[in-house]
């Protein structure tokens, strides 16, 4: 595995949905080539062949459709580009409800991590707020990274990170709104159809109001739990510890926010047995250390600090920074990228690898 990657390509689509789809397609073919190889390794790692995992996929077109149609048409034009089924690029948006729910994945693959950060404008010393991001999962997804700029019909232009062939991962929109989403485990996961996650972010990205960004998560039935940080660029932030059917929250102190990978609201504490702490236990020192370090420069904080907190190195390789080490099942894993987003700049900066000499590229609406 190459690890000696500068930099994750950007790729311009426009249009109504089949188009974005086609374009997308067309152009990361050979990266959604390797994603659907990639997956396809993962899920047969769980028992999962490709017909199964493609018969599980087809379960999840009609609650798409019904979530929103325009997606599923968006999907369907990537996967005519690629020149691939359409349950192919299904499988690879719902591959953590799939691997995670379905499969039963908790045994023998890493979990999806990442730590999350905003700075409130009340903290910063230029007073705009910042959203950052490590996302920690397969080594592998490295060569998979991809960035979307994209300017649909109608709706807010949108900048996004995601795995080449999901619609979103991280990112912010032309309305100042952002998002970054984290692992968490419940109790409770797997037990009912929801809306794959990518598609949940994506319909934050899409949302013109910071209301009805947040009442996407809200509203939208969920197949697994996951925390979610949603941001708008005049000074708004909230996480969401989201399970199946129940949505925590949870907004800054002091102007900070951070979570990692377990749950935190007092509320959920109290109501979800949680199980996030069985695979990422480092979670609980990881918050901590990235919230003490930047607690102590709160009122001045740039851009630097927050990407200093997270190039922490403490209980390495299991660190806020994590090199690549093997995880349950043998799988690799470590922080693929560290995100960076201005959202009132409309731009966000991304660096691969974070864990060895790295270089920051920066992607703008």
């Amino acid at each position: 595995m190459d690890t000696d990657i500068e930099s994750f390509p950007l790729y311009d689509i426009e249009g109504d949905a089949h188009q974005c789809g086609q374009q997308y397609g067309r152009a990361a073919g050979d990266r959604i080539d390797l994603s659907l190889r990639t997956y396809r390794l993962a899920f047969e790692r769980v028992g999962l062949d490709w017909e199964r995992t493609r018969a599980l996929a087809r379960r999840f077109i009609p609650v798409i459709e019904a979530f929103d149609a325009a997606m599923l048409r968006e999907i369907e034009g990537l996967a005519a580009g690629a020149g691939v089924p359409t349950e192919d690029i299904v499988a690879l948006n719902a591959r953590s409800e799939m691997l995670y729910a379905f499969a039963q994945l908790e045994a023998s693959e890493p979990p999806d991590g990442c730590t999350g950060v905003v700075v409130m404008p009340s903290a910063a010393r230029d007073g705009k707020l910042i959203h950052a991001q490590n996302w920690d999962w397969r080594v592998e997804s490295l060569e998979l990274g991809v960035v979307l700029r994209i300017q649909p019909a109608k709706g807010p232009a949108m900048l996004t990170f995601a795995e080449a062939g999901t619609l979103a991962r991280a990112g912010l929109n032309s309305h100042g709104i952002a998002v970054t989403g984290n692992f968490i485990r419940a109790d409770g996961d797997g037990t009912r159809q929801g809306v794959p996650l990518a598609l949940i972010r994506r319909g934050i990205l899409q949302s013109e109001l910071y209301a009805d960004a947040l009442g996407v998560v809200c509203r939208t039935a969920r197949s697994i739990s996951n925390n979610m940080i949603v941001t708008h660029a005049e000074g708004e932030a909230v996480s969401l510890e989201t399970c199946p059917d129940q949505v925590f929250w949870q907004q800054p102190e002091a102007g900070l926010l951070v979570h990692a990978n377990h749950f935190k609201t007092s509320a959920a504490l109290a109501r979800v047995v949680d199980r996030s702490l069985e695979t990422t236990p480092d979670s609980l020192y990881r918050d901590r250390r990235v919230t003490e370090a930047l607690r102590a420069r709160t009122g001045d904080l740039t851009e630097q600090d927050v990407l200093d907190a997270l190039q922490d190195r403490f209980g390495a390789p299991r660190a806020v920074c994590r090199s690549p080490s093997a995880g349950p099942g043998g799988a690799s894993s470590a922080t693929v990228a560290t995100i960076v987003m201005d959202p009132a700049a409309r731009k966000m900066r991304i660096a691969p690898a974070p864990f060895k000499a790295h270089r920051f590229t920066e992607y703008s609406l």
